[in-house]
């Protein structure tokens, strides 16, 4: 996948996390350790091809 697509899932990655700020505050932070989580291992997964 090139930079751009990368781009796109960081930003739905970022919204997501936003709005579940409005949420109860244990529901947003295991969003955003998802999110942050998914993301990396995407970039691993993505580096080792």
């Amino acid at each position: 996948m090139n930079s751009k697509m990368e781009g796109i899932i960081a930003i739905i990655a970022a919204l997501l996390v936003l709005f579940s700020a409005m949420w109860d505050a244990r529901i947003s932070v295991a969003v955003a350790v998802i999110a942050l989580a998914a993301l990396g291992m995407y970039r691993f997964v993505q580096k080792e091809k």
